[in-house]
């Protein structure tokens, strides 16, 4: 089950960096709550999807945002397995994952209506993630529920998406881990001062990281700061100074991993009331504009 595969292109080496079996990984993370890593990585799968790039979506975040936008509530879900019987290593990969879609509304008997978002498919959330790091802590061969999955990855897809809780637990570790310079650590925050002071916790988290797996063989152990987005950024119409002053910070302590800017719109929250992702909800918005030139920017280009 899930949406049709992209062309060759989608295996290419620059997708399986190092000869590895698992696509690239996007990891969201920064313990900000609201700080917009939902936002913009549903907003770049999508972007990526709509682009012909072959993707997967995994939602680690107990509230089910991510899951949510891309077209399940938690009602959707009753009887399926999710990224938390993953974790628990009572689910594989194909067992759990589905295809990412949107709402269209109800039909004339009052039934909701959906359609699959094409080269996109979503390893759904779940509350039982509440409890996660407690979970790995007590069955630390848990640790390696993350490496057990993308070594018996078998698929084309270009990228894995993975979007976080607002936190540095085992959870967190147990993915970040596995990551290497080839992958991406994106940190999405508002255009707010005090949301930019906390990238510094999350570089000091992936230097801990690099630390304890610097001489492991079996785990890559070396997540990455590479980019930036900054979102809710200043427009003709919103000129507010706490913006203005972060969009000023990141452009001087973060030059070289900030990507094209993401504008403000106040209409961009509609997306988790509406069940639809923000490049389907409002693709001429600033934001949906500006998430188009960061898939570029990241080398996502219209196949």
């Amino acid at each position: 089950m899930g949406p049709a595969k992209t062309t060759s292109a989608s295996v290419a080496d620059r997708f399986r960096p190092r000869g590895r079996n698992w696509p690239l990984i996007f990891a969201y993370i920064i313990a900000c709550g609201g700080a917009t890593k939902t936002t913009t990585g549903t907003s770049l799968a999508v972007t990526m999807a709509l682009r012909g790039y072959s993707s997967v979506f995994m939602d680690l975040d107990a509230n089910l945002s991510a899951t949510k936008v891309l077209g399940y509530r938690t009602e959707h879900l009753k009887g399926r397995k999710t990224v938390f019987d993953l974790v628990t290593g009572k689910a594989t990969f194909e067992e759990v994952v589905v295809p990412a879609r949107y709402s269209l509304g109800e039909d004339e008997e009052g039934v909701e209506q959906f359609a699959e978002i094409p080269n996109l498919r979503l390893i759904p959330g779940s509350p039982a993630l509440a409890g996660a790091d407690t979970y790995i802590a007590l069955d630390p061969d848990r640790n390696d529920w993350f490496m057990e999955f993308l070594h018996t990855y078998d698929g084309d897809d270009c990228v894995l998406h993975a979007d976080f809780p607002a936190s540095y637990g085992k959870m967190v570790y147990s993915v970040a881990r596995m990551l290497d310079e080839d992958d991406s650590v994106i940190p999405s925050v508002r255009a707010d001062p005090k949301d930019v002071n906390m990238i510094p916790d999350l570089l000091e988290e992936l230097a801990k990281i690099r630390e304890i797996n610097k001489n492991k063989r079996s785990i890559p152990g070396r997540p990455t700061f590479e980019h930036l987005v900054l979102t809710g950024t200043p427009t003709a119409s919103y000129t507010e100074a706490a913006p203005r002053r972060a969009v000023a910070k990141a452009e001087d302590l973060y030059p070289k991993q900030l990507l094209p800017k993401v504008r403000y719109s106040a209409d961009a929250k509609k997306m988790y009331e509406d069940l639809v992702p923000l490049p389907i909800l409002l693709p001429n918005s600033y934001p949906a504009e500006d998430y188009r030139k960061v898939a570029t920017a990241l080398g996502f280009k219209q196949l």
